[in-house]
């Protein structure tokens, strides 16, 4: 009978809600953070369907957030008996047992979500509903706070060793992909003797070296940016032209040194400088390391630690210039001053494009937006990051974006993923399912994406859901990762030191098999950029395309 009602409430609600099912009525309150509204709609669907997971978690996560307490612990719980490796619902029953002062069941529910390796219960060191147990030994134990007390700094450094290896072992989703557990064991025990005779730098160099060893892109030390020892930061910006590297963007001071080519540091050739890079970078294939080592070469310290430099306070680089003139230049270092990350250099930087801004540059920063060329007929659309803007979810952006192509004179759309480095590989299904459903634009010649160096993580598994599904042809470069990688940004903290990474903790299969061994997602059309393009505001991809369909017209 209250199932019967609950259809009833669904058949006499108000128009606005006729027209959608009570799941999508309660998905969109979801979406958009309507906690009381999305509340009720879930304990509505549940009601109807009591068999879904999903449907559990976010009736409970609703719960918590209108504080029926009561109720989203026994929601948590129903969540983790149909999904028993769901460390998200443990970590929230965790909070909720800790609103509820329940510290026995706090402490269990936390060490169940950190034995999922699905979460990082380090992130309960910065959350206020567990303040009442920050002297817990316990809880420093789990995360990551009580280590046996270091008597002094080569303890100190040795525990967190110890720490990193633990993390490595218990959170990666298969650590000896690519190591065998001897030579990773081997490797460990290695270091570990050699922490007395190291400096800080070059015990921080060796753990970047452990961790590339695992051989994945999302397993990795991050050079550190803050704290004492923060890694010193160049005033040059670097990248790849084809096979060679070049300055591409500098502070003022530094403006001779723009487009100049690379040659060597100190007395060390850049090619030897690049492979020894290398060994301390986590990468997934050549396409990524073309992305990551120009950002890693931006660091003084990473010179010091290969020893192409002295020290850590100012480099020798010799380069030639554009014009051909060898160029030595002692360069200081300096604090970061700017997101190491960042798509381009900062504005106030002198850069080797012309004063022309191409639309692929014209906003790098912006998650996603797009743009009608109507000369053209086309809509170009540039996706830079696989997140929801605070005022515009990805999912109402994409069905805008549609909107627009159905409504107006659409001849083909393009995607633009070159930049995109990745995000959360779940909202990526909406637009997946747009394309899917748009007979408009899923067709031969009609789609088309732009992929590179920088299309990684979310943005790789993009592409992939685009190659099984759609009939898009990829323009640009290879992709920065594979169709099945190991990913997940699974971020840690050691305990002495402060130096944070991440661990891969799962195993995406995007490919078309579950032994998809590609290196890459190849385009069907290459389009690399040369130095002269960048210099002359070119866009070979978007020149490629234009050319395709040019050629479609004549055929």
């Amino acid at each position: 009978m209250k199932k019967l009602c609950n259809l009833l409430v669904v058949l006499f609600a108000p128009c606005h809600l006729v027209a959608q099912p009570l799941i999508e009525v309660a998905k969109s309150h979801y979406t958009h953070e309507s906690w009381e509204l999305a509340y009720t709609s879930y304990k509505n669907v549940l009601e109807i369907n009591p068999y879904n997971d999903v449907y559990w978690y976010r009736y409970a996560n609703t719960a918590e957030k209108t504080n029926h307490l009561d109720e989203a612990i026994e929601a948590y719980r129903k969540t983790i008996a149909l999904n028993t490796a769901h460390g998200l619902a443990m970590y929230r029953l965790a909070r909720c047992y800790a609103q509820k002062g329940n510290t026995k069941k706090v402490l269990t529910w936390l060490e169940k979500a950190d034995h999922t390796g699905h979460y990082n219960i380090q992130s309960a060191i910065g959350d206020q509903k567990f303040k009442n147990l920050h002297s817990n030994d316990q809880f420093k134990t789990l995360t990551g706070q009580l280590f046996q007390p270091a008597t002094n700094k080569i303890q100190a450094w040795q525990r967190d060793l110890e720490y990193l290896v633990e993390q490595v072992e218990k959170e990666h989703k298969n650590f000896t992909h690519s190591i065998s557990l001897e030579e990773w064991q081997n490797a460990v025990q290695k270091v570990h003797n050699k922490i007395p005779q190291m400096t800080d730098l070059e015990i921080i160099g060796a753990f970047m070296e452990l961790l590339a060893k695992i051989g994945d892109g999302h397993t990795l030390l991050y050079p550190p940016f803050q704290g004492i020892y923060a890694f010193k930061a160049l005033p040059l910006e670097f990248y790849y032209f084809e096979d060679e590297l070049y300055v591409r963007a500098a502070e003022p001071e530094y403006q001779s040194l723009v487009g100049a080519k690379v040659e060597r540091v100190g007395s060390m050739p850049i090619k030897d400088i690049i492979d020894a890079c290398k060994e301390y970078l986590g990468y997934d294939n050549e396409m990524q390391l073309k992305w990551i080592i120009p950002v890693a070469l931006g660091f003084s310290d990473i010179y010091e630690l290969i020893g192409a430099s002295k020290n850590r306070d100012s480099i020798e680089l010799t380069s030639r210039s554009l014009d051909g003139q060898t160029l030595t230049v002692s360069i200081k270092s300096g604090p970061l001053t700017r997101d190491p990350m960042a798509r381009f250099a900062p504005p106030h930087w002198i850069d080797l494009q012309n004063s022309k801004i191409p639309l692929w540059k014209r906003d790098p920063e912006n998650q996603y937006w797009y743009e009608y060329l109507s000369d053209k007929k086309i809509v170009y659309f540039q996706f830079n990051q696989v997140r929801n803007k605070p005022d515009q979810s990805l999912a109402d952006f994409v069905k805008e974006l549609f909107q627009f192509v159905h409504k107006n004179d659409v001849k083909a759309l393009i995607l633009d993923i070159r930049l995109n480095n990745g995000g959360n590989s779940f909202l990526n299904r909406a637009l997946v399912h747009e394309i899917i459903r748009s007979d408009k634009i899923n067709t031969h010649g009609k789609l088309f994406t732009i992929i590179g160096r920088r299309t990684f993580s979310a943005a790789m598994n993009l592409t992939s859901d685009l190659e099984k599904n759609t009939a898009t042809l990829f323009v640009g470069e290879p992709t920065g990762s594979r169709p099945n990688f190991y990913g997940e940004d699974n971020e840690f903290i050691l305990p002495n030191s402060g130096l944070t990474g991440s661990i891969s903790s799962r195993y995406w299969q995007g490919g078309q098999t579950s032994d998809d061994t590609r290196t890459w997602i190849a385009p069907h059309l290459a389009a690399d950029l040369s130095l002269e393009n960048y210099q002359k505001d070119e866009d070979p991809a978007l020149e490629a395309i234009f050319a395709y369909l040019e050629a479609l017209k004549t055929e």
